[in-house]
């Protein structure tokens, strides 16, 4: 349903100490972070704000140009792990934050100077847990982000936010704010996946609600060394283990949507066995296509896990375990 926003209410809960918990994950993204942390120091508003970076285990200077530019703000904290992947990593910073709402933040995204308060307005006036706001991708994301002009759009709930993930997908990272205590009740990212962009929005979904509203909150740089969104296999994997992972955890998912999600994973699987790894219609991989369009199926988490094994010879770099 679409609705204009509501009047906001700019308080914070009495349980939390700041309104905003900024968790930004960081891997090796020295060239980025400048204008990442500009951007941040602009956001505008009122409300009461902490920082918390999560250096995910980086070999350059990220956190070096962290610590110096960020040497003189209040409420910072930096946190240092081994290498474990932005959703661990999104995982520490969520569960470290003091605030009543988290901003996400990738280290080489920037933020529109509204974004934060115009979100922050939205998720408080609308009661929803989980909020997007626009992105884009830009030549030069500094600029373009102070040239956009505030605007504050129509808000939209999704009446079936889990019907909606299985129909048609969520993700998103910066142009997320989400409410603290679901993120706690919902576990956060699922940590056996490397990427959170896809599980933090499934596990809210289940029993939550979701909304979007039509501002531009961040712009990203087109070209990004390591970006995950570039490799092409760890995307159409984490679709999939994402769903399985799921559905194993959750059996109870009305089978109708088991059935989308299974028929969704195996024509994932069949395509990508097909174009990269020269099946054939002879095939395990098309043999489960084929059974995934029969519409008898109940619990379909155990047979999406059969499909995402044609990505066992592919670079994933946190391949799940799965059953023989």
């Amino acid at each position: 349903m679409t609705n204009p926003v509501p009047e906001f209410s700019n308080a914070v809960s009495d349980k939390f100490e700041y309104d905003v918990s900024f968790v930004v994950t960081v891997y090796n993204k020295g060239p980025y972070v400048g204008p990442m942390l500009r951007s941040l120091k602009r956001q505008t508003g009122n409300f009461k704000r902490e920082f918390i970076f999560v250096d995910d285990g980086s070999t350059d200077n990220s956190v070096d140009l962290i610590r110096a530019e960020t040497a003189d703000w209040e409420n910072v904290r930096i946190i240092q792990q081994l290498n474990s992947g932005p959703a661990v990593a999104t995982n520490t910073g969520g569960f470290a934050a003091k605030g009543e709402y988290i901003k996400i933040v990738d280290a080489d995204d920037v933020m529109t100077p509204f974004a934060t308060s115009s979100l922050l307005q939205t998720i408080r006036s609308t009661g929803v847990d989980y909020l997007y706001g626009r992105w884009r991708y830009a030549d030069d994301p500094e600029a373009e982000s102070l040239a956009e002009k505030e605007f504050v759009g129509e808000f939209q709930e999704y009446s079936d936010p889990l019907g909606h993930f299985f129909k048609h997908g969520m993700a998103g990272s910066t142009n997320v704010i989400l409410r603290t205590s679901v993120f706690h009740e919902v576990g956060g990212a699922d940590p056996e996946l490397f990427v959170q962009d896809m599980s933090m929005p499934l596990r809210f979904a289940k029993d939550h609600r979701i909304g979007t509203v039509d501002v531009m909150a961040v712009m990203g740089p087109k070209d990004v060394d390591g970006r995950i969104m570039g490799n092409n296999a760890e995307v159409v994997y984490s679709l999939s283990a994402t769903m399985y992972h799921f559905l194993r955890d959750n059996p109870d998912v009305k089978p109708e949507l088991q059935r989308i999600a299974f028929k969704r994973c195996a024509g994932r699987a069949w395509k990508w066995a097909k174009r990269n790894h020269g099946k054939t219609f002879f095939s395990r991989e098309f043999g489960w296509y084929l059974l995934s369009r029969l519409p008898i199926w109940r619990e379909t988490g155990p047979l999406i896990g059969k499909t995402i094994k044609v990505w066992k010879r592919d670079n994933i770099r946190r391949m799940t375990s799965l059953p023989d």
